[in-house]
């Protein structure tokens, strides 16, 4: 059995707050970088109000991208191309660069949306998955018997109905980010995936959640690291970045009109 935790994920892991105060999604703050941050170690993560539109999303991305990698946003470009078809139009978003340093790493992204809120992630540290969700709307939803693995859900049956509740959503957010991250989104059964939290009888010794199994794994389990993220009441979110050891988790203030 996989013990899971009767309240909200431990955040373990380096967080820090950026004292910029521009706001990053106007075109005017390109090359105005958070002092410090190595993408190369570190995932930025940015959680605010949603656009109006999916394409308005699309752009406070490409201005967060522009923001940290010092690049003018008007030269980062976004676009997706699905890795099972090969058709563009779905598939992970992917960014580009018209004018950038030939040795620059690449650059990963990743966005959700949730209960009116964006998440954001931009990392060079590896592959990533970020994912969002309100525990109300999940808690309305009977996605407990297509999201848990058998351990999963028998550790559930353990815990009071509003635990469960809260518990659920994070198992779901660790899954989600994590086949965001792999690249093959819920074309692959989250049931097969297996996350363990931290909780009281001590499931994960770091404090923080793991993928416990993955039999069918394009990486190694352990070369995925899980991110808890410190969302607003009542939505829950995870990273998940593939590399072989934990990076770093830099939180940037919401923007502010």
């Amino acid at each position: 059995m996989l013990p899971l935790p009767s309240a909200g994920p431990d955040r373990g892991g380096p967080i820090s707050a950026d004292p910029i105060s521009a706001d990053p999604f106007s075109a005017d703050v390109a090359g105005v970088t958070p002092a410090g941050v190595d993408l190369a170690t570190t995932v930025v993560v940015q959680l605010a109000d949603q656009a109006p539109t999916r394409a308005g999303d699309h752009q406070r991305l490409v201005a967060l991208v522009g923001r940290v990698t010092g690049v003018d946003p008007a030269a980062v470009t976004l676009d997706r191309v699905c890795p099972n078809c090969g058709e563009s139009g779905h598939g992970p978003l992917r960014v580009g660069f018209s004018a950038a340093p030939d040795a620059a790493p690449p650059v990963h992204v990743s966005l959700a949306r949730a209960g009116g809120r964006l998440a954001l992630a931009v990392t060079a540290a590896g592959t990533v998955g970020i994912d969002l969700e309100s525990v109300a709307e999940l808690g309305r939803s009977p996605v407990a018997d297509v999201v848990l693995s058998g351990a999963e859900a028998r550790a559930l049956a353990d815990l009071d109905p509003g635990a469960a509740e809260v518990t659920v959503a994070v198992v779901w957010t660790a899954k989600e980010a994590v086949l965001k991250a792999a690249g093959v989104g819920l074309r692959v059964d989250p049931r097969d995936l297996t996350v363990a939290l931290p909780g009281p009888a001590g499931a994960t010794a770091a404090g923080w959640p793991v993928l416990a199994d993955w039999p069918a794994a394009p990486f190694p389990p352990g070369h995925v690291h899980l991110l808890p993220l410190a969302a607003a009441a009542g939505l829950v979110g995870t990273v998940a970045v593939v590399r072989t050891d934990r990076p770093a988790l830099r939180m940037l203030p919401a923007p502010t009109r």
